[in-house]
């Protein structure tokens, strides 16, 4: 017999009321350091949680097609500074490609798993 099954809003949300709860305190936002969050349109945060986000400083993201131009572009300032906390729920090559990116400013992973249910890396890189 298997329990009920959720599907893939639910999982988004309980996955972005994750981020926004335990990854990330009011104490940790009122730091002097920034937070980011990095969505794609395949796992886009319901607005109800990037509310949230917005209300505890975070600022909400879409990942461009090309994350290296958007790296190295408009928000060069902001992606590429070192105080720059990143957070995410992507794809695999989407999270090498952002890993890649951060650790040139010496940021690196500080957690990462896999959420089964939708295939997405979700992912804490400082």
């Amino acid at each position: 017999m298997s329990g009920p099954r959720a599907n893939r809003r639910q999982v988004l949300t309980g996955t972005g009321a994750a981020l926004a709860s335990s990854v990330l305190p009011r104490a940790a936002m009122a730091s002097t350091s920034s937070t980011v969050i990095l969505q794609t349109r395949h796992h886009v945060l319901p607005a109800a949680v990037r509310r949230q986000l917005g209300a505890n400083g975070a600022q909400v993201l879409m990942l461009e097609d090309d994350p290296v131009r958007m790296w190295r572009g408009q928000w060069a300032a902001l992606l590429g500074q070192r105080k720059t906390r990143l957070l995410g729920m992507t794809r695999w090559p989407e999270f090498l490609l952002i890993r890649g990116l951060a650790a040139e400013s010496r940021r690196h992973v500080r957690y990462q798993r896999v959420d089964v249910a939708t295939g997405a890396i979700v992912w804490l890189i400082a």
